[in-house]
């Protein structure tokens, strides 16, 4: 590989011989290419002893040059150099939870700004869960007086007997949107249903199949409260929850979660059971199907596209128009969806999951993943339409410890959404990683020093269990497989 300092690696480099000073950077001449040479986000770059020329055929290619511009300019030194460069992937995703613990919206955009050098145009923002509920509704209001507050905050061994939440302004959503929009980046919301809902339920109990009264989750975990699927109370809701939402994000995605839904109160619930006998259905995961799928089709009367977590293929009935995000697929599912000619992202759990120390995913394991998984024929590869990189946050409720565990990783898979596989190597994306640092410190960005990166088997072993010694506690555990009686 060539030896210039940008993440992602561009598609071709080539030298031309000789050296400028980087000053010359700092003015280029801009030529727009009609012909579709260099297709929605691609771009060329020309240096030389007489400057530097881009071209590109959309706005959006110009963006990604002048990130590229903006890494080059950190070396003193160039040499002469000709780029020609387009993504390996359309969908270049991160995902932020803001439900379980909230970041500002300053803190957020300085994440953008990192998640726009490194060329991501996809921001997958988690505003609902067990534990608060972040959007503001002016249609139900008690998504925020009771649904955004939590009484206390319990994950792992941290025990916080104060009261928590909050939720975004609409006004801040539409800066935020606006301020992504900058920046080529897409803000696709996610409101997970039917399970990780007690934040709802929370504020409208009749939504739950025993429509009691509970409080919200102060812990990590998976809760049986689900939204009940035998009431069209719950559709009317959910309906208009979602053109509100719409409104608000003018994305082409909504994401509609569908993982981790224990169907422990749809077997007890005489509407649920009703329905799933109306339909004809042979199991709950079925009727959880048609659930998502009346969603999908109300999203679509909105001009509207979903986004399910891989669960939501465990009916087999799950609207073929619905992009699947593969997390955890041990049976495969997701790789047969895509071999179905349908789309999905990929978002590995094993290597992508940022939440976790670098002893349990260490940064090589996070670039060396390979996002055209296991099980899908090369013939439909064109159907893996992307990657994401989660950062969740039970256990981060502080920014630096969020850019820790997010960089280097989020580097590594922006490397793998846009870098052609003939372009990657390890060794050299630590060299070039260390150069963009400065640059990334600057944004206000503190990766983690690249002596935490890859520790060695024992350490990762030593701290591997320290983490979930700390972090997880009985009730976790419970909690983890669904097992709660609430």
């Amino acid at each position: 590989m060539k030896k210039i300092n940008v993440i992602p690696y561009p598609e071709t480099v080539e030298l031309l011989g000789g050296t400028v000073n980087s000053a010359v950077l700092e003015s280029c001449e801009k030529i727009t290419d009609e012909s579709g040479t260099y297709g929605e986000e691609g771009y060329a770059i020309q240096l030389d002893s007489r400057g530097v020329t881009v071209t590109a055929g959309t706005e959006s290619g110009f963006f990604y040059a002048e990130q590229t511009l903006r890494q080059l300019r950190e070396s003193a030194e160039l040499p002469c150099l000709s780029i020609t460069d387009r993504p390996a992937f359309r969908y270049r995703g991160f995902l932020i939870d803001s439900a379980r613990h909230m970041q500002s919206v300053e803190e957020l955009k300085t994440l953008i700004d990192a998640a726009a050098l490194l060329k991501f145009n996809k921001f997958h923002w988690h505003l609902s869960d067990d534990q608060g509920f972040r959007i503001e509704s002016e249609r139900f209001p008690l998504l925020n007086s009771v649904g955004s507050y939590r009484d206390s905050s319990d994950f792992g061994s941290e025990h916080l007997n104060v009261r928590y939440g909050g939720y975004y302004t609409k006004a801040e959503i539409r800066d935020l949107v606006a301020y992504c929009a900058e920046r080529r980046i897409e803000v696709i919301p996610e409101l997970d249903v039917p399970g990780h809902a007690t934040a709802m339920i929370a504020a409208y109990p009749a939504l739950s199949c025993r429509r009691l009264s509970i409080p919200l989750e102060t812990k990590q975990g998976i809760f049986n409260n689900l939204l009940c699927a035998g009431s069209e109370e719950t559709f009317s809701f959910l309906f208009e929850l979602l053109d509100e939402i719409c409104e608000l994000f003018p994305s082409q995605y909504i994401h509609l979660g569908g993982d981790e839904a224990p169907k422990t109160y749809w077997e007890k619930c005489p509407k649920c059971r009703a329905k799933k006998a109306e339909l004809g259905f042979d199991n709950l995961e079925q009727l959880q199907g048609w659930f998502t799928n009346r969603l999908i089709a109300h999203l679509a009367e909105n001009g509207k596209k979903a986004i399910v977590w891989n669960e939501s293929l465990n009916g087999d009935n799950l609207d073929p128009a619905a992009t699947v995000q593969m997390w955890m697929d041990r049976r495969g599912k997701s790789a047969i969806w895509a071999n179905r000619a349908s789309s999905v992202i990929a978002c590995p759990f094993g290597a992508y999951y940022c939440d976790y120390p670098y002893s349990m995913t260490p940064v090589k394991k996070t670039y060396d993943y390979d996002p055209v998984f296991k099980g899908v024929a090369p013939i439909m590869k064109k159907f893996v339409i992307g990657v994401t990189v989660p950062l969740w946050t039970e256990y981060v409720s502080d920014f630096d410890r969020l850019c820790y565990l997010a960089f280097p990783r989020f580097a590594a898979v922006a490397e793998r959404g846009w870098t052609k596989k003939e372009n990657l190597n390890y060794d050299s994306f630590c060299r070039r990683f260390a150069a963009v640092t400065p640059l990334l410190n600057r944004l206000g960005v503190k990766p983690a020093p690249q002596s935490d990166w890859d520790p060695n088997q024992l350490n990762r072993l030593i701290k591997t269990i320290g983490f979930f010694k700390d972090k997880i506690d009985p009730e976790s555990i419970k909690n983890s497989f669904g097992s709660t009686n609430r």
